[in-house]
């Protein structure tokens, strides 16, 4: 099975919106999109709260914290098919979302066959995400919804 980044994106607006789902958009709407209910609100948080997890110290993904916001989002890493065939190449990602309090933005990253740092979705996506996503919470003036010395990267070369 094959998705592509944008439909993962698409996908994780389910856990954002408390179960709604939305058609993507790259661009503003003029009007707002009609929502339509596919899980409960209840499951969307609970699932929203396991892929913070996931961003915290122990998770998969630290790399993924921004100073003064709560994220939540999943690595991926995968091997790369080529012929039919799975070979020892890579993509990794990183999806996820900000800030968890008042989601506002999903950040998708996909990096094919990376070659510094591992190929982890968690040591090489992750910290793009990170990157990007600060950037564009401060572009957008979205309120801070953690203090800054929350965040905790532990020093394992692994993650």
């Amino acid at each position: 099975m094959s998705t592509s980044l944008m439909q993962m994106a698409q996908s994780y607006l389910v856990f954002a919106r408390d179960g709604d789902m939305i058609p993507v958009t790259l661009l503003k709407a003029r009007s707002g999109a009609r929502a339509r209910p596919v899980i409960s609100k209840q499951t969307a948080r609970a699932v929203r709260t396991m892929m913070e997890l996931a961003t915290g110290p122990t998770g998969t993904a630290p790399r993924a914290q921004v100073p003064g916001y709560r994220v939540a989002g999943k690595t991926s890493t995968a091997h790369k098919p080529v012929n039919g065939r799975y070979t020892n190449r890579y993509v990794s990602a990183f999806v996820g979302f900000a800030p968890v309090s008042e989601p506002r933005i999903i950040v998708a990253v996909m990096v094919d066959e990376p070659t510094v740092g591992g190929y982890f979705g968690g040591r090489v996506a992750a910290p793009v995400f990170s990157a990007v996503t600060q950037d564009t919470l401060r572009t957008l003036n979205v309120a801070p919804d953690s203090p800054v010395d929350d965040i905790i990267v532990p020093n394992d070369p692994a993650i």
